[in-house]
């Protein structure tokens, strides 16, 4: 019998209105402000899609005559964000998710400032990378968090409430960044970026996250031992073939190679589908910022509702499987079709799947993560991932630039959702 099964039959009522209190406050001090955190950063790193179509940013920065340059933009975010996930480990060990977190987001301020001030590509170039070692802190402290506030059962949603941020922020980011394009211009939307991510980010990570549940005052005793029970190391939800150690686990590994179909496409998606459809499309801007909100819109409600699900039997794998097959449709059929409508429903489909296998994909990871390893292991997991995603989109503006058509870059695409999608079906018959 569970600490929470126990305080219901103690007295139903009194007890269930004391435990939503303490569910409550769990999401308060770690799903909130992460929400927060994530929606903000990914409105400033998934913007620079639509702020490379501003025709005097493109001219600025010579982008305009060196097509190729815009996907570079993304990779070389990704490399330096990649290596920075990796030192962001250390550093989260010996310092605790919290300072963690509010010294990236200090530096990721500065990095949001900067732009509007430099004159080079090369210097562009340097701000992006700024920004990414800030950010880089995210993924580790929100998955060290994660494993110490929610019982496995609770993962998958707990994952979602943050995770959903990606497309809170890519979906607010569309629409307003092509506003504030369109009337400010370019370096004041980089300027709004920055005092948003110090008021929204900073400012609430500071109030609000706690590093542990008995550090904060309102979660009872009963409620840290509701959250022990069901951890890594004492659940029975989840099987635990292999070695303790994610390292020495292939699971991890193969999990690990699952995610690059995740990330890769995502990557690639955010980066090159504004230009597709104004390029190959001849979709105007406005109509641009509809479709990726409308996109992000619906990407939020399946987390969410695969969150749920996920966490009723506590299979992961499966319902991974079934977000790379939504996935790859999505894909497929954009690259496949030549109409402008059908291509907006195909990319629904495409970034609908890739919110299916980020939570999904995610939530398989702690089943393979000892609460006590979670920051290496996360910051690891993060690491190789995005320095293997950081390829795609610098790849598919390289086949844009040898062919002259998206259709080989959509391919390589769907290419590693085939490739995450056979990792499902290998830890599927085991448990996972």
């Amino acid at each position: 019998m569970t600490p929470e099964t126990e305080l219901r039959a103690d007295s139903p009522p009194r007890r269930t209105t004391a435990l939503r209190g303490r569910h409550l406050q769990r999401w308060l001090h770690v799903s909130l402000p992460l929400l927060i955190a994530f929606s903000v950063a990914q409105l400033s790193k998934s913007s620079i899609g639509v702020i490379v179509t501003d025709h005097a940013f493109s001219h600025q920065f010579g982008l305009d005559k060196h097509p190729g340059s815009v996907g570079w933009l993304t990779s070389l975010f990704l490399y330096a964000y990649g290596i920075a996930l990796f030192g962001w480990g250390f550093v989260l060990k010996r310092l605790g998710p919290r300072k963690s977190m509010l010294i990236g987001t200090a530096i990721w301020v500065l990095a949001l400032a900067l732009p509007p001030f430099v004159n080079t590509l090369g210097e562009l170039y340097g701000t992006r990378i700024l920004l990414a070692i800030g950010e880089a802190c995210f993924y580790p402290v929100a998955h060290t968090l994660t494993a110490r506030w929610f019982p496995m059962q609770e993962r998958a949603r707990a994952n979602a409430s943050w995770l959903s941020g990606i497309f809170v922020g890519s979906a607010i980011g569309s629409s307003l960044t092509t506003v504030m394009i369109s009337g400010t211009g370019w370096r004041f939307t980089f300027l709004t970026q920055a005092v948003v991510a110090a008021v929204f980010a900073f400012l609430i990570v500071l109030v609000l996250l706690q590093d542990r549940p008995e550090d904060a005052e309102s979660v009872s005793a009963e409620e840290v031992e509701h959250i022990e029970a069901d951890r890594f190391e004492n659940t029975t939800s989840v099987p635990k073939l292999g070695p303790e150690s994610p390292f020495r686990n292939y699971r991890y590994w193969l999990t690990m190679l699952m995610y690059v179909g995740t990330n890769a496409p995502f990557y690639g998606l955010v980066t090159w589908v504004p230009l597709y459809l104004q390029q190959a499309r001849h979709v105007t801007l406005g109509n641009i910022g509809i479709v990726l909100t409308v996109a992000n819109v619906l990407s939020i409600v399946v987390m969410v509702l695969v969150g749920r699900a996920s966490d009723r039997k506590v299979k992961r794998a499966g319902w991974a499987a079934w977000g790379f097959a939504v996935e790859g449709i999505g894909i497929a059929g954009t690259a496949l079709f030549s109409n402008a409508g059908l291509d907006s429903f195909f990319i629904f489909l495409g970034l609908a799947g890739n919110a299916w296998c980020v939570v999904t994909n995610w939530t398989l990871l702690h089943s393979l993560m000892p609460t006590q390893q979670t920051e290496y292991s996360s910051s690891l997991f993060s690491s190789l991932t995005n320095l293997v995603g950081a390829v795609l989109p610098a790849l598919m503006g390289t086949l844009l630039a040898a062919t002259g058509s998206y259709t080989a870059g959509f391919g390589v695409l769907f290419l590693s959702v085939l490739i995450s999608f056979g990792c499902c079906m290998v830890l599927r018959p085991q448990g996972y």
